[in-house]
């Protein structure tokens, strides 16, 4: 009887003791988050001071717009469309956006807290039509590299990032020979929470603003729109 108490004796101090340990490992880490959800923007899109043309065809709306998005640790695809009224009319607008990076720490643990500078390669497509048929639409591809500065503490059951990055792209419209450049910046405040409903949610608010400078001043406009994201974690 001893010997049989002794053994469980033995056997509770040693698994109370690999708990406790837990040898540095999570066994969740909410960085692992994958979510597909949906952001709600209010926004301007604008001709900028160094466009040509006269007011009557400038585009210009500030209709909401909704996309849905898919995100990642490090990773963000949206896609959105929208109408909007244009000199009584009723006009389209489509933009992707697609960003990819990572993030290396300034300070903190390497993949969960501290600040940290991301490094990001951004893509987006945004179309907008005009108001006379025959007028040039807006109708512009960009590409470029990125970076800014981002703090994060996540732990098993919380996550939480804010930070914000600036980029700058190489800007080319639709099959014609027109291009120039672009600068965006984006800034926002995430929070992930895995254990809240279902797989986990994730919810932010987001502000990005881009400006284009083409070699047709036509086309320099520019665009800012901020709003509330939310996804579900799968």
């Amino acid at each position: 009887m001893k010997d049989s108490l002794k053994k469980y004796a033995v056997l509770l101090l040693f698994t109370a003791t690999l708990s406790a340990q837990d040898f540095g490992y999570d066994y969740y880490n909410v960085t692992d988050y994958r979510s597909l959800g949906v952001n709600y923007s209010l926004q301007d899109f604008s001709a900028r001071s160094s466009n040509n043309l006269p007011d009557s065809l400038r585009i210009k709306f500030s209709t909401n717009l909704s996309s849905i998005e898919y995100r990642e640790l490090g990773v963000r695809l949206a896609v959105g469309y929208q109408e909007y009224l244009l000199g009584g009319r009723t006009k389209t607008s489509l933009s992707v956006y697609a960003e990819s990076g990572r993030d290396f720490p300034l300070s903190g643990k390497a993949d969960r807290s501290g600040l940290f500078l991301p490094v990001i390669v951004s893509a987006n497509y945004v179309k907008a039509e005009a108001l006379q048929i025959g007028a040039k639409n807006f109708d512009i591809g960009s590409f470029g590299i990125g970076a800014g500065l981002r703090y994060r503490y996540f732990t098993r059951s919380l996550g939480v990032q804010a930070g914000g990055t600036a980029a700058f792209h190489y800007s080319t419209e639709g099959f014609s020979t027109e291009y120039g450049t672009s600068t965006s910046f984006a800034g926002e405040v995430m929070f992930v929470f895995p254990e809240l409903f279902l797989g986990g949610v994730v919810a932010g608010y987001r502000f990005q603003s881009q400006l284009w400078n083409m070699s047709d001043p036509q086309l320099d406009y520019q665009r800012y729109y901020h709003g509330p994201f939310v996804g579900i974690m799968f």
